[in-house]
């Protein structure tokens, strides 16, 4: 065992020393002189906050929102920077993350700087909505000639598992508040209910008028003529082009003497993944603090090779305590992603942001899903912006247990032979679907929590509780939807948070302001020494989560899953 640690260690230090020769001899940020470009290489997953670098490969496993919203916001003031060539090879996150990059995209744009884009194909053989769409934010698109466009619109599927139940003999007993709160349907139902039928619908309608709006206007296009083409599609190449969706076809070495002209000859190149937009902070700071997961009591957690993760009630409150304590950060980003998760957790995380709002200004910025707990934790804050394609709302309780004694006894052949002292000491035990009287104190006790819910909506959005039920019920909807029923205050991404927080704290726009984001990425050794951290893909860690009998505020799958419906 000693030999094995001995060994690991020699690894892990020449690893540590490659990381910091490659540094040293690379160089980092902003301050390499002389006319440049940045280029951009989309070939891994974007999440809110990456995991550290893979071991021995100095690589990060995902890029982050953390990292690209500095580097790009600082490229807007580098002079030196001339351009941004941005290669799409790969387009694997949210459409709010999307609309947040296209933002970024356009910004620099009207700062002065050309933005390219090369696709060699809007995706191989599957479907290319989302990254064409990023896509239309640069001032060109240039595409391989052997390439296609496939523009083919958005996807939703459910898988329903009570076929499958009812085949092992294991007998789903689910309660929940509020019509639209299909969490517990895949498991009850073997299609959607009218009810979650009509929400999918809705937010599949304003997300697909969003990204048609887009096309529309980057393209110049009528928006009749743009729901024509992604009826009509995928393209080749050479079809793109005719139909204006993309403007030449080129090789990689032409369009890389392409984005050269445009730049005045021979700039030099440079990696965004190496520009550091990060500045050091003199005098007030903003913060931006990352609340990205399914949320949960304790520790937070997170798969680095996944992206997924958990926000941890402990380790969320021990941040924002520290944060208010800190006399040098003026005002707070609260940069929510996440579905929700354990309502105590939800419940616990408020109270700090609550608290933390006293001292300071608290705006939340929603990334793809800000829905139940997530909107619990968002509720009070000074102010909330969402992102046009953001899923929110969801205000309702889900919670039940899987009986599951005919599966043990009939198919495994187990038997039980029970003892108990107290009427409901079987409440949660995972054998016997509830008796009604147990199912009436489950429903008062989610009952309780969904008032619970309601009443700080209600409190934080200064509306009154008939209000907040009207559009409550466990009902998903777009942050463009969201924002006329108050559920929102502005549509927008982490610039106009930060310009809300700025305001907030009385921060005039001629003073200089710090922004940086919490909390500290973790590194490899403390993920693997947290015992309970979950290292396993989120849909095996949800149907954990399911067989557990409690209340939860999580957003249904189906519905997490139109953050990406492509």
């Amino acid at each position: 065992m000693k030999k094995l640690l001995a060994i690991f260690l020699l690894l892990v230090g020449i690893a540590f020393l490659a990381a910091i020769a490659g540094i040293l001899l690379a160089g980092k940020g902003p301050a390499l002189s002389g006319s440049k470009v940045l280029v951009w290489h989309l070939d891994r997953p974007i999440v809110e906050q990456a995991a550290p670098s893979l071991p021995f490969t100095g690589r990060a496993s995902a890029e982050s929102i953390a990292e690209l919203f500095p580097a790009l916001r600082a490229a807007r003031q580098d002079r030196g920077v001339r351009g941004v060539a941005v290669y799409i090879d790969e387009a694997d996150f949210g459409l709010a993350k999307a609309q947040e990059l296209r933002r970024q995209l356009l910004a620099l744009q009207a700062a002065g700087k050309f933005v390219e884009c090369y696709l060699e194909a809007a995706s191989e053989g599957g479907n290319g909505t989302l990254g064409y769409y990023l896509a239309t934010a640069c001032g060109k698109i240039r595409m391989a000639p052997a390439g296609e466009l496939n523009l083919l619109g958005l996807y939703s599927d459910n898988p329903f598992l009570k076929g499958t139940l009812d085949k092992l003999k294991i007998e789903p007993d689910f309660n929940h508040v509020g019509e639209y709160k299909s969490a517990a349907e895949s498991f009850t139902e073997t299609r959607n209910t009218p009810a979650a039928a009509r929400a999918i619908n809705a937010v599949l309608d304003s997300v697909y008028g969003q990204l048609v709006a887009a096309i529309a206007q980057s393209r110049h296009l009528p928006a009749e003529t743009v729901r024509r083409l992604i009826d009509d599609a995928p393209y080749s190449a050479a079809e793109a082009r005719q139909k204006g969706l993309i403007d030449g076809l080129a090789y990689p070495d032409e369009f890389h003497d392409h984005f050269a002209r445009l730049a005045g000859g021979r700039p030099r190149l440079q990696s965004l993944d190496d520009y550091d937009g990060r500045s050091a902070f003199a005098g007030r700071r903003l913060v931006v603090v990352m609340a990205p997961g399914t949320i949960v009591r304790g520790a937070s957690a997170g798969a680095p090779w996944s992206g997924e993760g958990a926000l941890g009630s402990e380790e969320m409150a021990a941040l924002l305590r520290r944060v208010g304590r800190d006399g040098s950060i003026a005002a707070v980003v609260l940069r929510v992603d996440s579905p929700g998760g354990s309502a105590l957790a939800s419940d616990l995380i408020l109270r700090e942001v609550e608290l933390l709002k006293r001292k300071k200004p608290v705006v939340v910025s929603m990334s793809d899903l800000a829905a139940s707990g997530g909107y619990y934790i968002a509720s009070k804050a000074s102010r909330i912006v969402a992102e046009p394609a953001t899923l929110t709302g969801s205000i309702g309780v889900v919670g039940g247990k899987f009986a599951t004694r005919r599966f043990q006894q009939e198919i495994l052949g187990i038997t039980h032979d029970a003892l108990k002292r107290g009427a409901n000491a079987d409440l949660y035990a995972a054998l016997d679907a509830y008796s009604p009287s147990q199912q009436a104190r489950v429903q008062a006790a989610m009952r309780r929590v969904y008032d619970t819910f309601v009443g700080h909506v209600a409190a934080g959005r200064h509306m009154s509780r008939a209000a907040v039920e009207a559009v409550a019920g466990g009902r998903v909807w777009t942050g463009a939807d969201a924002k006329p029923l108050g559920l929102v205050d502005e549509l927008g991404g982490l610039d106009r948070a930060v310009e809300l927080a700025r305001r907030e704290a009385g921060i005039p726009a001629r003073e200089s302001l710090g922004v940086a984001f919490y909390p500290e990425p973790k590194s490899w050794l403390e993920i693997f020494e947290r015992r309970r951290e979950p290292l396993v893909p989120a849909s095996l860690a949800r149907l954990a989560r399911a067989l557990e009998p409690r209340s939860i505020l999580e957003l249904p799958p189906e519905l997490a899953a139109l953050a990406r419906p492509f």
